[in-house]
């Protein structure tokens, strides 16, 4: 995980409490973070460990969480030189203007990674069938009701979160002994959460 720069400087604001998300080169997000500290931008870059195979070995290795995207909180003359950055692309947009990244959700994230979560951004394209609802007895989610999947083939229990802005989603497993089974997925009545 990475998080820098400065929260303010002196005679500018912070244009929103929400950070801003950019679209960054290929490969670029820990470059653009080395620039944004340099020039005191603050910035979120969510960094996890990942167990990687190779054919000759394994290595735990630091991988972006969001490829290509960076988490920006920029003061209102600092907003373009973030543009003006090499490897920068552009600011994700929605009705015209930058789309805002709630500060509730970066710190949710940065509580799961500070916590060793096993997070992983979630790709699939296959439906899930509906889940188990339970509530989280401890942990980041702590008294929330969430959607609880299961894969029996990978022994794993986990719930998915939505990072709107970003359009991505993560997987974020859970140990069983930290949920308390509300109602079984086949038993809902309810409408799916998806």
């Amino acid at each position: 995980m990475e998080v820098g720069g400065m929260m303010e400087t002196k005679g500018d604001s912070i244009l929103k409490n929400d950070w801003r998300l950019v679209y960054v080169a290929s490969r670029q997000e820990k470059k653009v973070a080395t620039y944004l500290q340099q020039r005191g931008i603050e910035y979120y870059l969510p960094v996890v460990r990942s167990l990687r195979y190779w054919k000759d070995r394994k290595k735990w290795v630091d991988m972006v969480l969001f490829s290509g995207y960076l988490f920006v909180r920029p003061t209102e003359t600092q907003r373009d030189q973030v543009l003006w950055l090499p490897g920068v692309v552009k600011y994700i947009r929605y009705n015209n203007q930058d789309a805002f990244v709630p500060n509730e959700q970066i710190e949710l994230i940065q509580r799961l990674i500070e916590k060793g979560y096993q997070i992983q951004q979630y790709e699939s394209e296959i439906p899930l069938e509906r889940g188990d609802i339970a509530e989280v007895l401890d942990g980041p989610f702590k008294g929330q009701e969430v959607e609880v999947f299961h894969n029996e083939e990978q022994g794993e229990t986990f719930i998915i979160v939505t990072v709107e802005a970003a359009n991505h989603r993560i997987k974020v497993n859970l140990p069983k002994e930290v949920l308390k089974l509300k109602i079984k997925g086949k038993d809902r009545q309810d409408k799916s959460l998806w």
